[in-house]
């Protein structure tokens, strides 16, 4: 075999041969590393906007294609006066904290975790200003810009509100106040700041960009699309007052802006580019699209590309809940001002992974670029795969936003469906290459299962995977019947996709036995046959009126109009809304203070969904006492027994771990690994993929 289908084909090779070899598995390590080096991009730049001739060339008599046209507009270059982009995609500021430490310079995964987005082919990286006051911070912020460089990308850095005087407001109103929906603004502590002082803030934002210039950055991102930033507050009518060149028209409200650009040109040159973040559109009394439109004219010549998101932090942060795979929230601003010829670039942010469709949307002219951030989160090879035309190959983002969260709460801040986020930079010395191809037996067909068997088998092992029943997917089957759990439909069927791309040799409606195990002599079984739903002693729970909560799904037109929901939470909460959402008048009796407990930022979004349901109601602080046909009994927060009508009942007060199962299976093989559910931690994919992946690589 030689060198190039040893590096390029890998791993089709290993599953055909089954190949056992040491030193042939060694060069599957080498192949990660060496394979990128293969690509070959050919363009020739004419004009702003120019498509890029990917020939693919044949690496060797392999016929393995190094680089491919499946998307030749989103992978087009794009110049922007005498700057040339690698492509149409911009990673915009999102750092998980889970890579920074206390640190006040960038940490090793911090400038790991941009290296490897510039490397996954974003054309231009942006990144959290730091504290540039120290000499050694602004040695480890040079790093982060050469490495971008070293990959062809663009170092952008977000000034945002870098130097912003506290205390001062542009005008004297300065944000919604969410608590009290009655009054739209409040008056906050502060007063307008002077001419001379916005002068001065426009200098020292210019001498910030000129600090990160002098290190090699090759941009600046200025926010405007947030109500605690000045110069956000200046675009809006509702919150600009002003009477004097600041305030007023909208040609004054868009001066502080041009005036600001114009003076980082002036301190970093023409070539220094600038690109600002404007929400699409404002509230009532805000802002239109109309207006952004007459914005991004003003601004030709100042803003280099505009971004567009979401006005609030429910429309910016799309989850299944409040956004649809093929209609970003976004994507309509940049399609507006693209209508209205401004000479701008476009760029919507949130939501945008899949490449298919955003090649349709340039392609189409709906706009320039696209911003994208969890999309290079979620998949360490996003961008080799765009190259190589695989787009059904990105492993999709469940839109858990917990890649936003805090690394004070638990399970936070860690990507669900990327194990190895925050281990890029030492997951060398953490895995070893595997000495030789094994028999591995995976038992379970869930998140976890599937996970584990595409990391065997992508490390050379040879896999079968049990599945009892007759399908793949495990719990995440549920995603079929909910319409707002479209992210976990397509990562549930990604998962499928891959364990077939893989070679992994499926058994459904099997069961896996400690004999049959022993039987075929594997070297390794990862047990990953999940939990089942816990059933409380509660009289009446045995009707036939009742369901638990795993086995209600596609049960829609066999319970009665009224359903009460014994059980709240996260998924007590889920299921109810997807009965309301198919008709049945749902009242969910939850124990706790809170229908659904703290999991991950942006919570409003599900909460929004739900209190804005008709038939879905709920009681908290209810403990259910007994169920009958009819009726379900409850003791509320004052001790009171009350009662609700129900035609049926659903269940759901948690999930006991399969372990009991799984220890039946000791000494069945050499090693025995227990992951997902089965484990006694609370289930998530999440947590699925992480012990999916720490027990599979060390097979």
């Amino acid at each position: 075999m030689n060198l190039i289908k040893s590096l390029l084909g890998r791993r089709q090779f290993l599953i055909a041969a089954g190949a056992a070899s040491a030193s042939a598995l060694a060069f599957k390590k080498i192949s990660r590393i060496v394979a990128p080096g293969f690509q070959t991009n050919g363009a020739t730049v004419s004009g702003s906007f120019t498509s890029i001739a990917m020939a693919g060339e044949k690496a060797g008599t392999s016929g393995v294609k190094a680089t491919t046209n499946k998307y030749p507009h989103l992978l087009s270059p794009l110049k922007i006066g005498n700057v040339v982009l690698k492509n149409r995609i911009l990673y915009t500021k999102a750092l998980p904290h889970y890579l920074q430490g206390p640190e006040t310079f960038p940490a090793d995964a911090t400038i790991s975790h941009y290296a490897n987005v510039a490397k996954n082919s974003a054309a231009v990286v942006t990144v959290a200003r730091v504290n540039l006051d120290e000499r050694g911070v602004q040695n480890y912020v040079a790093q982060i810009a050469d490495a971008i460089h070293f990959y062809g990308a663009k170092a952008d850095v977000a000034l945002t509100q870098s130097a912003e005087p506290r205390g001062y407001n542009i005008s004297d109103i300065a944000a919604p106040d969410r608590s009290a929906p009655s009054e739209r603004y409040r008056i906050m502590e502060g007063k307008e700041m002077p001419v001379d002082m916005i002068q001065k803030m426009i200098e020292d934002f210019a001498v910030s960009a000129k600090s990160y210039k002098d290190l090699g950055f090759d941009m600046a991102c200025l926010y405007m699309s947030y109500r605690s930033s000045i110069f956000a507050n200046s675009l809006s009518p509702a919150m600009n007052k002003r009477k004097d060149q600041y305030g007023g028209s909208l040609e004054n409200r868009a001066r502080l802006t041009i005036e600001l650009c114009q003076a980082i040109k002036k301190a970093c040159g023409q070539d220094f580019l600038i690109d600002c973040q404007i929400s699409g559109e404002e509230e009532p009394g805000g802002y239109t699209l109309e207006d952004v439109v007459k914005y991004a004219k003003l601004w030709e010549g100042s803003v280099d590309i505009l971004q567009f998101r979401g006005w609030d932090g429910v429309s910016s942060h799309p989850m299944g809940y409040n956004s649809d795979k093929e209609k970003p929230l976004t994507l309509r601003y940049a399609e507006a001002v693209k209508k209205s010829g401004a000479k701008i670039i476009t760029m919507p942010v949130g939501g945008f992974q899949y490449p298919d469709l955003i090649e349709d949307w340039i392609a189409s002219g709906k706009t320039d670029m696209v911003g994208m951030a969890r999309s290079f989160i979620c998949d360490p090879e996003y961008g080799k795969k765009m190259y190589e035309g695989r787009g059904e190959d990105v492993v999709p983002c469940i839109r858990c936003n917990k890649c936003h969260g805090n690394s004070h709460a638990p399970n936070l801040d860690v990507c669900s469906v990327n194990p190895k986020l925050g281990l890029a930079h030492k997951i060398n010395r953490m895995i070893d290459v595997p000495t030789a191809s094994r028999k591995v037996a995976v038992i379970g067909g869930g998140p976890a299962g599937m996970r584990a068997a595409i990391i065997a088998a992508e490390r050379g092992h040879r896999v079968t995977l049990y599945e009892k029943s007759g399908s793949l997917g495990g719990l995440l089957r549920h995603s079929d019947f909910f319409s707002f759990q479209w992210p976990l439909k397509e990562y549930k069927d990604y998962l499928i996709r891959q364990v077939n791309k893989t070679g992994v040799e499926v058994l459904l409606n099997t069961e896996a036995t400690p004999d049959r195990i022993r039987a075929n002599g594997y070297d390794a079984v990862l047990f990953a046959v999940g939990a089942e739903p816990i059933i409380p002693k509660i009289p009446g729970a045995d009707g036939g009126n009742v369901y638990n909560v795993a086995n209600v799904y596609g049960k829609e037109k066999t319970l009665g109009k009224n359903v009460v929901f014994v059980g709240g939470g996260l998924i007590g909460t889920q299921t109810g809304m997807y009965l309301a959402e198919n008709g049945h008048k749902v009242t969910v009796l939850a124990s706790g203070k809170q229908l659904i407990e703290y999991e991950g930022p942006h919570q409003g979004i599900p909460t929004d969904t739900y209190q804005n349901m008709n038939n879905f109601s709920y009681i908290l602080e209810a403990t259910t006492t007994r169920i009958s046909e009819g009726k379900v009994f409850y003791m509320d927060a004052t001790g009171a027994e009350k009662s609700v009508q129900a035609d049926s009942v659903v269940i759901y007060a948690g999930f006991s771990p399969r372990q009991d199962e799984a220890m039946k299976f000791s000494g069945s093989a050499g090693r025995l690994s227990i992951i997902g559910a089965c484990t006694g931690e609370d289930s998530n994919v999440q947590m699925c993929n992480r012990t999916a992946f720490g027990a599979a690589s060390q097979v």
